[in-house]
């Protein structure tokens, strides 16, 4: 049977040269990854219930740069040794590994939401390999006022529709989602690019909804970083969000970036997913590499 066509992002750039397609042994596993262009590097790393796919038309648009995406370990294409269980610390470990089979090193490394803390981690666990890191709306959730109430809400919608429908990811996605975000306002985001919104999105969240369930939810939500490695960290590391996100994603950017005695970046007219917005994403990276590009 062939191989299903994966890439298929309505928001990709019909004229974008195609990448350079592999898959590379990181520490114990296998990591599909894309590669495109050339100049300074910049790793985009992707959140839960997401492939390297939902973040193409950012990296379609970094001409000048090597720009990587990738399926973390446990997601669609990438190898599922060792997973879950490892959190940030584990996924950090398999971009810079990346990297470094890649033959690339002083690179942008750009995160959101949980890829947000794997962003953090490469620069906290890895600076020798990162020229910046920019933060977006991580996700830890433990952070907000009532982060116990919060992250059981998250974790129990999930698992009581688990409970009543075993394997049903798209149902118990579903159901935590309403959970995380119960106000009206936030089903209403959609992308700045497709002409019918998020339908292409959601089918690909939906299948991918198992890591989230596995790994994102349940063990990098509930992560904590130190403040005190966060303060002394050598890395350089920027903090953001947006201004059409909720609250609780701003208050955590700029709870982080007091750590660092530094204040968020903002993005206008930017919402939590990041890849929906993939021109201003573009433009932030560009803007934020530190390159003549």
């Amino acid at each position: 049977m062939a191989e299903p066509d994966l890439r298929t992002n309505p928001d990709a750039l019909p004229d974008a040269e195609p990448p350079l397609i592999g898959w590379y042994p990181v520490n114990g596993t296998r990591l599909y990854a894309e590669v495109r262009g050339s100049g300074p590097a910049v790793l985009l790393i992707h959140a839960g219930a997401e492939d390297a796919e939902g973040w193409r038309p950012i990296a379609e648009r970094l001409t000048g740069f090597t720009v990587v995406t990738y399926d973390r370990r446990g997601t669609l294409r990438s190898g599922r040794d060792d997973w879950p269980g490892g959190g940030s610390a584990q996924h950090a470990d398999d971009a810079a590994g990346l990297l470094e089979a890649l033959g690339l090193d002083d690179a942008l490394v750009l995160g959101y939401s949980s890829s947000g803390n794997i962003a953090l981690q490469v620069a906290l666990r890895h600076a020798e390999l990162v020229r910046r890191a920019l933060v977006y709306e991580p996700g830890y959730l433990l952070l907000l006022p009532d982060p116990a109430n919060t992250h059981r809400r998250l974790t129990e919608a999930a698992s009581e529709h688990l409970l009543g429908n075993p394997d049903d990811w798209a149902g118990a996605y579903a159901a935590a989602m309403r959970a995380l975000a119960p106000e009206p306002e936030m089903s209403g985001e959609v992308s700045t690019m497709s002409p019918q919104p998020r339908s292409w999105y959601d089918e690909r969240e939906v299948g991918n909804a198992e890591t989230l369930l596995r790994d994102d939810i349940p063990i990098l939500t509930a992560e904590l970083v130190e403040q005190a490695e966060l303060a002394s960290a050598q890395a350089d590391i920027r903090f953001s969000f947006g201004t059409e996100t909720r609250p609780i994603f701003r208050d955590i950017a700029a709870r982080l970036a007091a750590a660092r005695n530094t204040i968020p970046d903002v993005l206008n007219g930017v919402g939590h997913f990041l890849y929906y917005y993939p021109d201003v994403a573009a433009e932030y990276v560009r803007a934020q590499s530190g390159a003549s590009c």
